[in-house]
């Protein structure tokens, strides 16, 4: 009996280390370093933004990346726009164009990397969450470096400007 109990507990425990794929909200109390949604846009949850857009742009993982955009807040809260400029600026105010957009730059082979992003302080609230990173990109045979700012909102991105240019 006690040695059942124990390989049950065993496995509880071990099944809640599991990372989730989801960043939409979640009412387990999952610490800030998970995968599940952090209602504030915490050191950690910027962390994690900033990361998993360059992991799940890089993976081609169109429903992941979307899902990093808070695309159902109110007016003023939610998803403003996503700007880049590769070379010809691009201005996207809206999930389906945005999902086009990403499309064709994954059709050229287009691949961000990090090249430089700093720690982000405690505190930060919308609209002064917004980390920026240097990055570096690769798309045909083009090179190039150049800045991403992220804004994040409750948690997930409303906002994006990315601007490169050739090295």
């Amino acid at each position: 009996m006690i040695r059942a109990w124990a390989v049950s507990a065993a496995l509880v425990v071990f099944a809640s280390c599991a990372p989730s794929a989801s960043v939409t909200s979640s009412n387990s109390a999952a610490p800030p370093t998970s995968t599940t949604e952090i209602p504030r846009c915490s050191s950690a949850r910027l962390t994690f933004l900033v990361e998993q857009f360059f992991a799940r742009y890089n993976a081609r993982d169109l429903d992941g990346f979307l899902a990093l955009f808070n695309w159902s807040a109110p007016a003023g809260g939610g998803f403003g726009s996503y700007f880049d400029n590769p070379g010809q600026p691009q201005q996207l105010s809206d999930r389906a164009s945005l999902s086009t957009y990403l499309r064709g730059r994954w059709a050229i082979d287009d691949r961000l990397s990090i090249a430089d992003a700093g720690s982000y302080p405690e505190g930060l609230s919308y609209p002064n969450a917004n980390p920026t990173v240097e990055f570096s990109r690769s798309f045909s045979t083009v090179r190039q470096s150049g800045n991403v700012k992220l804004v994040c909102n409750s948690g997930l991105l409303v906002a994006v400007v990315m601007s490169s240019t050739q090295r």
